[in-house]
């Protein structure tokens, strides 16, 4: 979700007089670039499931995910970054579970908390990752295999230059800026509206929202799960940047599949709320 490692939205902007309209696309990303972006998304209060040997258990369950980038373009290829390097300054994710009265908290640092990683488009433009200066683990190497790369986010806006109000639709498959990277198969359709231009910190924004339905996978060494969100945005992008400086999530989301706990496959139904928030500056 508005995760850090797929480019921070930092690709896209641009100014333009208010008669004319705004051009959200903007200018490309440039050799030399550096973006700090901060996330964090909790799935509130939710509603679990397991079935386990023909037992159902229930519970209350609140999961943080935090995460903080530095990323910095090193190659770029007119509108499309080939190569970057990323410091992982944070990666945890915190869950709080309420069982028969009793509550307990668990807090873990993903493998790739701390490393710095170089990716590089290939010839085929998929993305290879690699750590800086150290051999990356087993897990490490499947969360480099999940990891997305700074994709341009041209395809979430429209061509040319647009006045608030304007509306469009757009494939949620394409918003791997609001997704980390243990969401996959992403799908659905989403609608998105250039709603007013604000002020953030000095700097003229365009308020654009985002809402609809989408389906995927969020993957997990234990196994995966399909979920089905509803997704409510608001991002503020910079007209003069092209920085999304600030986004917030809202919606509800539901999870089904199989996962082992204990070493014993467990059947898993969650329903919870979401509520998420991000910032990305340029350093």
């Amino acid at each position: 979700m508005f995760a850090a490692g797929a480019g921070g939205g930092a690709a896209a902007g641009g100014g333009g007089a208010a008669a004319d309209g705004f051009d959200l696309r903007g200018p490309a990303p440039a050799k030399g670039q550096t973006f700090v972006s901060k996330s964090t998304l909790v799935v509130k209060d939710a509603t679990v499931t397991l079935k386990v040997a023909g037992e159902a258990l229930a519970l209350k369950q609140t999961m943080t995910i935090t995460s903080e980038e530095e990323e910095k373009f090193l190659a770029v290829d007119g509108r499309t970054v080939t190569k970057s390097r990323a410091k992982i300054t944070t990666d945890t994710v915190k869950t709080e579970v309420e069982f028969k009265g009793q509550t307990e908290t668990e807090e873990k640092a993903g493998d790739l908390a701390g490393e710095v990683i170089v990716s590089e488009r290939t010839a085929d433009g998929k993305w290879k990752h690699a750590l800086v200066d150290t051999k990356a683990t087993d897990g490490q190497k499947k969360e480099l295999d999940k990891r997305l790369g700074p994709e341009s986010d041209d395809d979430l806006f429209p061509e040319g230059k647009v006045k608030v109000g304007h509306a469009w639709d757009v494939d949620a498959s394409k918003m791997r800026k609001f997704f980390g990277n243990s969401f996959t198969d992403v799908t659905g359709t989403v609608k998105q509206k250039f709603v007013r231009v604000e002020a953030v910190k000095g700097e003229a924004c365009a308020v654009i929202e985002t809402t609809g339905p989408i389906t995927g996978k969020m993957k997990d060494d234990d196994g995966d799960l399909k979920f089905e969100m509803d997704l409510k945005a608001t991002t503020w992008r910079s007209l003069k940047t092209g920085v999304d400086v600030k986004e917030l999530i809202g919606g509800t989301i539901k999870m089904k599949g199989t996962q082992k706990i204990d070493d014993a496959p467990t059947a898993i139904t969650l329903e919870g709320t979401l509520e998420g928030k991000g910032t990305t500056a340029v350093k």
